[in-house]
């Protein structure tokens, strides 16, 4: 009868499909220092962007990721961290893409605060390709809001994609990276933290 219980056993874990995997990971919380060395980013067309630790404003341990941006209307701007990207000191992810099970996985969720500035963010992740997917976000909030961003809501950037991409339209997994770019005219301010995968839609 023992035996039969133990078998029974290794059968449901062997074929059940079980997923201990936990229910989030934490990507990024944006600790150490925050500069040219260790974030990828930059303007273009008169735009500027400078990006700095906040210990005031923050959610997750000791400081969160400060963005003070100014865009002109012909401009361009993008604050990136991860990796193949051309800081290679922005590779400071708290776990390495391909040691996340990623099917596990719906989502990628961030804290934001908001200013209830009516602005809008576009949160870009590369795939394994090379390929960038986008997301949109809208300032019509106040202080700090978890934004959670379904895998399949994500859409390939029309407007630009790296050369030597696979542009197939899918995002093919790991995830190699993410980045912010503020989207309308204007000079403003935000904050983000909490980096994470999730397995909500």
């Amino acid at each position: 009868m023992r035996n039969f219980i133990i078998a029974i056993f290794l059968f449901v874990i062997t074929f059940c499909g079980c997923d201990n995997s936990p229910k989030e990971v934490m990507i990024d919380s944006f600790e150490g220092p925050l500069n040219k060395q260790t974030v990828d980013y930059g303007a273009a067309e008169g735009s500027s962007v400078q990006v700095s630790a906040d210990t005031n404003i923050k959610m997750c341990d000791a400081q969160s990721l400060k963005i003070e941006y100014d865009l002109k209307p012909s401009g361009y701007m993008w604050i990136a961290r991860g990796y193949n990207l051309d800081v290679k000191g922005a590779a400071r992810w708290l776990v390495k893409p391909q040691d996340i099970k990623w099917k596990s996985y719906k989502a990628i969720s961030l804290e934001m605060y908001g200013t209830n500035s009516g602005g809008v963010v576009a949160f870009d992740i590369k795939d394994a390709g090379g390929e960038i997917f986008r997301f949109i976000i809208d300032d019509n909030f106040t202080g700090w809001k978890e934004i959670i961003c379904p895998f399949k809501e994500f859409f390939p950037r029309k407007d630009w994609q790296p050369e030597k991409a696979t542009k197939n339209e899918v995002i093919d997994f790991p995830i190699m990276s993410f980045q912010f770019e503020p989207r309308l005219p204007g000079k403003g301010v935000y904050h983000f933290d909490c980096v994470k995968v999730i397995k909500k839609k």
